[in-house]
């Protein structure tokens, strides 16, 4: 054969090799994302009742603790979370473009402050490093049946470096997970909390908390036993907690969705290409054989 059928024979190979091995990851990932999916949207009525919860008590108590108090911005905490493995489509390259933005209003709002990180995924990491910024912790991304004392050092980090003034407000910025083909990156204030974040939240999170129940709006007088103080400061950190764990698995829940619809187009394009050039390279071996027969046909008149 002409070396073009067998290059075409090599390339065909080699696609269908390709192919394979993203039609199994294809397959991982859904395997994965149903899981993922399941535990982010399990939790999202008790995320949202304790955010309106927190909300309710941000407007009751607000005098009572300082996670309720606004203060002068002098240092921004971000929680930055992104994946560890790539081939998940633009999810990271939309959570880059999303933290990007939050940095620059932040310098315009309080162009004074400091802003530190704390990154729990590789490529959030090394994201942060490529534009200069420093780190002040790293986690892993907890992707693969996050349980919720693997955030306890994060929160940790978190609400201590509030509760001591180390920062003066906390953001968490994730991929919201929204549909297997949306995921939508948000950025979250989780300390100070005031019933107007909670709003904000809610408008920015959307039609989500449509599926899940609302409490009746209603101004309700609490009675708080033992008393508002004991209360305030011992709910509040769980709340808060359940915040961040609820990023995990919505994180979780959008990585392997994003990989499994990534892999599914990969796998759709090797089978286009393969269709291709299995057309090229019939239509190659065809010529080759005509042109073989002219040549057969032409040696016997010359023959004769």
């Amino acid at each position: 054969m002409p070396n073009s059928v067998k290059d075409i024979k090599r390339k065909i190979k080699s696609v269908k090799s390709t192919r394979q091995i993203t039609k199994a990851m294809e397959l991982v990932a859904t395997s994965k994302m149903k899981k993922a999916v399941e535990g982010a949207v399990n939790l999202r009525s008790y995320g949202y009742l304790s955010l309106n919860i927190l909300s309710k008590l941000s407007k009751k108590f607000q005098y009572l603790h300082k996670y309720l108090q606004e203060r002068e911005v002098k240092n921004v905490l971000i929680v930055f979370f992104t994946t560890d493995k790539g081939l998940c489509g633009g999810l990271n390259t939309n959570l880059f473009k999303k933290i990007t933005q939050v940095i620059d209003n932040i310098v315009k709002e309080y162009p004074a402050s400091g802003i530190h990180f704390i990154a729990s995924g590789k490529k959030g990491a090394e994201f942060l490093h490529r534009i200069g910024k420093e780190l002040t912790m790293v986690f892993p991304a907890y992707s693969i049946r996050p349980k919720f004392s693997d955030i306890f050092a994060m929160s940790k980090a978190a609400v201590r470096g509030f509760e001591k003034g180390d920062y003066d407000k906390v953001i968490l910025i994730y991929p919201d997970f929204v549909s297997t083909l949306l995921q939508k990156p948000v950025a979250k204030t989780l300390l100070p909390f005031s019933i107007e974040v909670f709003k904000q939240m809610v408008d920015e999170l959307g039609s989500k908390f449509t599926q899940v129940a609302v409490p009746n709006e209603k101004d309700f007088d609490y009675k708080l036993e033992p008393s508002p103080l004991y209360i305030v400061e011992n709910i509040i950190p769980q709340l808060i907690e359940m915040q961040m764990y609820q990023a995990v698995l919505e994180s979780g829940a959008s990585e392997h969705s994003a990989r499994m619809v990534a892999m599914q187009n990969a796998t759709q394009a090797a089978d286009d290409l393969m269709g291709d050039l299995v057309l090229t390279f019939n239509q190659a071996r065809q010529s080759a054989i005509t042109a073989e027969i002219a040549e057969i046909a032409a040696s016997s008149s010359v023959i004769s």
